[in-house]
């Protein structure tokens, strides 16, 4: 090995690696360079031993997941991502950088930063399918969301699976309230029912309500929201879950 590289952290490995190719190889040059970290604006490092790490690979982070958390970087992060992980050019991230200074509410650096990181790992359909996940969780309604999309919020969202058989001759909401990790009994369940508070496929639902197979989104998906924020993707499969 005549060049090691890494991150400022492995400088103390890296120097080790020098002195050992030195003293076995004495006439082999060896050479070390290390690079700045890469850290966020609390001091935290992109790293695989980090809360919340994120992966160059679909199977540990899906593009849902990579969308979702550029989209929540820091306000004080934002364009300096933009200015290291990202192709745009230095005169449109500048633009950004005074809208952003301007109106940060407007969050249009934040959503730059997740498309072209998101299209750079996973491509521009990947990147579309994140987004349209991520609209459809804003405004509460999943329905018409992809298979492979509703898979991968099934990954980063609370949820569950269950035999199909349950569903046949109608669920009871209530029974199907308490599949999820959204209520702790069938009171409470009742007490959210009875208030208007149970959304299941974008639509608001009453204690007297049951689910059958014919509402389940792309055969297999029920998505339950309590409130505007917490929800529970329910997944029905064919064969029982021993």
């Amino acid at each position: 090995c005549t060049l090691q590289m890494g991150g400022s952290d492995q400088y103390g490995n890296i120097v080790s690696g020098c002195d050992l190719i030195r003293r076995l190889l004495p006439n082999q040059p060896a050479y070390g360079i290390t690079a700045p970290l890469l850290t966020k604006a609390d001091g935290g490092k992109f790293g695989k031993t980090e809360a919340g790490a994120i992966w160059l690979t679909e199977e540990r982070t899906s593009p849902y997941a990579m969308y979702q958390f550029f989209l929540n970087t820091d306000d004080r992060d934002v364009i300096k991502f933009l200015k290291l992980l990202t192709f745009l050019p230095k005169s449109q991230i500048d633009d950004m950088a005074k809208e952003h200074n301007e109106n940060q509410a407007a969050r249009s650096a934040h959503r730059a930063l997740a498309q072209e990181v998101t299209t750079l790992v996973y491509g521009a359909d990947a990147c579309a399918q994140a987004e349209a996940a991520s609209h459809a969780l804003f405004s509460g309604n999943l329905t018409g969301l992809s298979k492979q999309t509703l898979l991968s919020l099934f990954s980063t969202l609370q949820s569950s699976k269950h035999p199909k058989q349950i569903l046949m001759g109608g669920l009871p909401v209530q029974d199907a309230l308490m599949l999820t990790q959204l209520v702790k009994s069938k009171r409470e369940a009742r007490e959210h029912l009875l208030s208007g508070a149970i959304w299941i496929n974008g639509k608001v639902v009453n204690l007297e309500e049951t689910i059958g197979k014919e509402q389940l989104m792309e055969g297999s998906f029920l998505a339950v929201r309590k409130g505007r924020k917490h929800w529970h993707l329910l997944q029905f499969i064919e064969e029982d879950i021993c």
